[in-house]
């Protein structure tokens, strides 16, 4: 049987002596695994279609539980990530989380929209590479059903004025008085608002990006019990205060 999809190559592995198994991220599928052939020969057709980040239409054949790319068409590849390296970084940090979050077999059309935009706004867009990517996480985490509350305390519902604690168990900010959970920072906190799109007030966000994408490292990696060993490097080579 074939079906046809929008895809995003989350990586892939080479096999045989010209073929690769690229791991698919779908909207109606969530995280599959698909053989392409011939994809290493010198000037393969498909070649465009086994790199990293390439967000195309496939045609896929179907035999039980085992897909093999028929044909491709490429939508973007997201070239200009290749050229700035923490831009990459954060494409890659991305790409972790869904590979983190994203059940296989099962539809995820909004957290595959989210990834595609965030892979569009780091290559194309002037935003920040580490806000773009604390957004995703954001989003990611909510669809995953780890959503984090980031409207004033979580406890007596006060708003966060100074000295915020944050509950990795529970996913919500509190207050000084309430204080449970581990000491964070307003900055951190008015970060992550920056990067929900929700009101915050700028003067309060300094320095908070490193604070802010640890934060979500931290959460999502105790949530799904995956390392995400390519944001911690991207941490390591931010230049971002």
């Amino acid at each position: 049987m074939e079906w046809k999809t929008d895809a995003l190559v989350l990586g892939g592995i080479d096999y045989k002596d010209h073929d690769k198994l690229l791991t698919l991220f779908t909207a109606e599928r969530g995280i599959l695994l698909a053989g392409i052939k011939g994809v290493r020969k010198p000037k393969a057709k498909l070649a465009f279609a086994a790199q990293p980040f390439a967000f195309a239409e496939y045609v896929l054949v179907e035999k039980g539980e085992h897909y093999t790319v028929k044909s491709a068409y490429l939508y973007d590849g997201f070239y200009p990530l290749r050229l700035d390296v923490e831009r990459f970084y954060a494409a890659n940090g991305i790409v972790a989380v869904c590979k983190a979050v994203a059940p296989d077999g099962e539809r995820l059309h909004s957290l595959f929209v989210a990834a595609v935009q965030a892979m569009k706004e780091l290559a194309y867009a002037q935003t920040d590479a580490l806000e773009t990517l604390v957004g995703f996480m954001l989003t990611a985490a909510g669809e995953a059903g780890y959503f984090v509350d980031l409207d004033g305390c979580g406890i007596c519902g006060a708003e966060i004025e100074d000295e915020p604690y944050f509950d990795f168990d529970a996913g919500q900010f509190t207050c000084r008085e309430c204080s449970v959970g581990s000491r964070a920072s307003v900055s951190t906190y008015h970060t992550l608002r920056k990067c929900a799109s929700l009101a915050y007030e700028e003067e309060k966000t300094q320095g908070g990006k490193k604070r802010a994408l640890r934060l979500m490292k931290a959460f999502l990696e105790g949530k799904t019990d995956t390392e995400l060993a390519c944001i911690g490097e991207l941490l390591q080579i931010c230049t971002e205060p």
